[in-house]
């Protein structure tokens, strides 16, 4: 077993947040294809099926969390996104999310910005 951990510099803005996201994405990806995991980061860039496929007991926590706390008053950003939505149905809130995985060798971010508008 052996860990990785990268550095990015990168814009602080709306275009180079959303390329870090495909990134992030693209390199998990690549970690599950050959039966890794993620470290889980303050950046919620992982989409909620990412989560599931790398900790499968995601789902059983979750549930546990909504056990004992119905009315949910212990929330943070990462339960808002990955603990709220139907875990029965697997709804896919983000739209970058990507069914083909492929490997980090022929990941390349755009030569120019992302159009956001598209």
């Amino acid at each position: 077993m052996f860990g990785l951990v990268m550095l990015f510099h990168q814009e602080r803005d709306a275009v180079a947040d959303l390329e870090m996201q495909v990134l992030t994405q693209a390199l998990i990806d690549a970690a599950l294809v050959v039966g890794g995991r993620y470290y889980l980061p303050y950046r919620l860039h992982a989409t909620p099926e990412q989560l599931t496929r790398a900790y499968a007991q995601a789902p059983k926590f979750f549930e546990l969390k909504r056990k004992y706390d119905p009315d949910e008053m212990f929330q943070n950003y990462f339960y808002t996104k990955y603990g709220k939505f139907n875990q029965s149905k697997l709804e896919l809130t983000n739209p970058l999310s990507r069914s083909n995985l492929f490997l980090i060798q022929d990941f390349r971010l755009p030569e120019s910005p992302v159009d956001l508008q598209a």
